[in-house]
């Protein structure tokens, strides 16, 4: 555990960077941003490494210097997703639409009436992805693990919360108050994408390798049948070689073929959540959060 002027420095610096990227305007934020996830990539070795590990892993006909620019590519992209996230007061029901294009078709009829389990994943602006929800009237609860610098997690709960989203950390009662969320027919949003340990994790392939996942979303759709809607937001490029707008991508509910069985129907349904991860990755491939050891945890055999 980090002491006290550790949490406090570390504050101090977040802090100012907040300050300063506020004050800038769009452009040059993001910009500055992505200055800075170039620099992170020269100077940040240990992670450079994991990250060239991880697309060798997932493009293996990709040749050395494609890999080498996907990831300066996917440093820029994080240095814009940074500034993006300590900027997102910036984003009002007034400016929204020009930020992020929407078409919310697939809620309709949906939201409301049922709990939704939203699924995404770390890639693209993930957490204006929840704003914008928050923003176009669907509210819904954002499933997280608490920052280890408890200063630092205040500023980002006033983040997430600003737009009348809600957090459910991921603790002791995690599984209670999503539960309540769902039959108080609210979206719960899930990132399943990230290495889990042996002890809870599940194998299941992600771009041709076992990768150990978090069971509990495929647990309680298997459990609760309620409607799974993928969604994830994408970064466009613009005219002007802006990075600014985004498009929201939201599917309709999977088709999930229910057994009877609850341990062969999450297992098939962690299958389709990997599966449309990884489709939206390969569409995409410099935008999902690569510097994560996905695949640390490895099968005993």
């Amino acid at each position: 555990m980090k002491n006290k002027i550790s949490l406090y420095s570390e504050f101090i610096l977040v802090y100012l960077f907040y300050l300063f990227f506020n004050a800038l305007p769009s452009g040059p934020a993001l910009k500055i941003g992505r200055l800075l996830g170039k620099a992170f990539y020269g100077l940040d070795k240990r992670h450079r490494k994991y990250t060239l590990n991880n697309l060798a892993l997932a493009f293996p006909e990709k040749s050395k210097e494609e890999i080498k620019g996907l990831c300066v590519s996917f440093y820029e992209n994080l240095g814009m997703v940074f500034t993006e996230i300590i900027r997102l007061d910036k984003y009002n029901s007034k400016n929204i639409d020009y930020f992020v294009e929407t078409d919310f078709t697939p809620l309709e009829g949906v939201y409301g009436k049922s709990g939704i389990l939203l699924l995404t994943a770390h890639f693209g602006s993930w957490e204006l992805l929840a704003k914008t929800f928050g923003l176009k009237g669907y509210k819904g609860n954002v499933l997280a693990r608490p920052l280890d610098n408890p200063f630092v997690e205040k500023i980002l709960y006033k983040l997430r919360t600003a737009s009348g989203n809600k957090v459910i950390y991921n603790r002791e009662h995690a599984v209670k108050n999503i539960i309540s969320a769902l039959h108080g027919n609210e979206i719960v949003g899930f990132l399943p994408d990230e290495n889990a340990s042996r002890r809870i994790g599940v194998f299941v392939d992600f771009f041709g390798v076992k990768a150990c996942t978090m069971p509990g979303m495929a647990n309680i759709a298997a459990k609760t049948k309620l409607p799974v809607i993928p969604a994830f937001i994408v970064r466009l490029k613009g005219e002007k070689g802006g990075y600014a707008k985004h498009k929201l991508i939201i599917e309709p509910p999977l088709d999930i073929k229910y057994t009877g069985n609850r341990q062969t129907d999450t297992m098939n349904i962690l299958k389709m959540f990997n599966e449309k991860i990884e489709d939206i990755i390969k569409r995409y491939p410099e935008q999902w959060f690569w510097i994560h050891n996905r695949w640390k945890t490895r099968p005993e055999e």
